[in-house]
């Protein structure tokens, strides 16, 4: 899952980024990446019982996509950034909340928020334009083009395509047409320290924006402080500014959500792990992420809730109650399955 950080330029979105995955340094392109690993309590409860010799969490890969050179105008994304912004999964939107001497205008929240969205609905305009443009030279008719009308009768309206909710089968239309305002947003309010004091609680918290957007507040420079602590050093300072826990932590689990990720996992000797999954993935293709063979050769997946390992302490306690299920390959994999594939091959 690919994370792509943007904003206008001082918004401090490299702070962000830094942020979010601190010590990241890898660059290739023009562009900044950093994995972050998501925060799963359910992990630490499995290797408290299975021991194992590590713990594998679920990675989310953030992309410092770049700025747009100073230019707030229409089209102010250069071409190489809006590339990079089409190769995220979702998409940040890094919203200045303080003053700075090296920006000309002030800080303006509607303003950034505006101007960015307006350009994502043009960007995706002139795509779907033109495709509109060529089907009405071929005199195409069905699905295809009415889908396409749809969209641009959308963007027109200046809405993002996201409002739409497309059901599979129109998305499916567009296959290969990589659409900015089709994507999720997540938009972080990143409020000065002198800003924080002021912010509403609208843009200091956790807020659903409507159809896959949500925004979250944040002072990128204390959670560069923050990311660098741990133990009783991130909790003193923690208290000291009175968060129950790093913004980080919310906007990953943000991320994950916004793309109907879930995780099942595994547990033994070896690791317990969290593996990543859409929603509504069934077993057998589940099975695929641990191991292609496993999927190829699926026989059954034998399914088992955390807390029932919890109350019961161990997998063979679990089976002598009658707690494991055996579910076969057109099981829907729910949230925080812990699974044991059968195969063969």
């Amino acid at each position: 899952m690919k994370v792509g950080i943007c904003g206008y330029p001082g918004s401090g979105k490299s702070t962000v980024f830094q942020a979010l995955a601190p010590g990241a340094n890898t660059a290739k392109g023009g562009v900044a990446y950093g994995n972050i690993k998501v925060p799963d309590e359910r992990i630490d409860q499995l290797a408290e019982i299975f021991d194992p010799k590590k713990k594998v969490y679920a990675e989310i890969t953030f992309m410092d996509v770049g700025g747009t050179g100073g230019r707030y105008d229409a089209g102010a994304f250069p071409p190489d950034v809006v590339q990079h912004m089409r190769n995220a999964d979702v998409l940040v939107h890094v919203v200045r909340n303080f003053e700075s001497p090296m920006v000309v205008d002030d800080a303006d929240i509607e303003r950034d928020e505006g101007r960015f969205n307006d350009e994502l609905v043009l960007l995706d305009l002139g795509i779907l334009e033109r495709r509109q443009e060529r089907f009405r030279k071929e005199n195409k008719k069905g699905r295809e083009k009415e889908v396409n009308d749809r969209c641009v009768d959308c963007l027109e309206d200046g809405k993002p395509l996201r409002d739409l909710q497309l059901e599979p089968d129109h998305l499916a239309t567009l296959t290969g047409i990589q659409l900015l305002s089709m994507k999720p947003l997540i938009t972080v309010y990143n409020h000065g320290e002198g800003e924080w004091e002021s912010a509403t609680s609208e843009q200091k918290g956790f807020q659903d924006r409507g159809v896959d957007a949500v925004s979250i507040g944040m002072c990128a420079e204390l959670e560069s402080e923050l990311a660098e602590l741990e133990g009783e050093d991130l909790g003193e300072m923690l208290e000291g500014l009175g968060l129950e826990r790093p913004a980080r932590v919310a906007f990953v689990q943000a991320a994950y959500t916004l793309l109907d990720y879930i995780s099942f996992l595994t547990a033994g000797k070896d690791e317990c792990r969290a593996w990543p999954i859409r929603k509504g993935t069934v077993a057998r293709k589940a099975a695929g992420t641990v191991h292609s063979d496993i999927e190829r050769g699926f026989i059954r997946a034998e399914v088992y809730e955390l807390a029932d390992l919890l109350e019961h302490g161990s997998e063979a306690a679990l089976k002598s109650v009658g707690k494991i299920r055996l579910e076969g390959k057109e099981y829907l994999m729910k949230d925080g399955d812990v699974v044991n594939y059968r195969f063969n091959v």
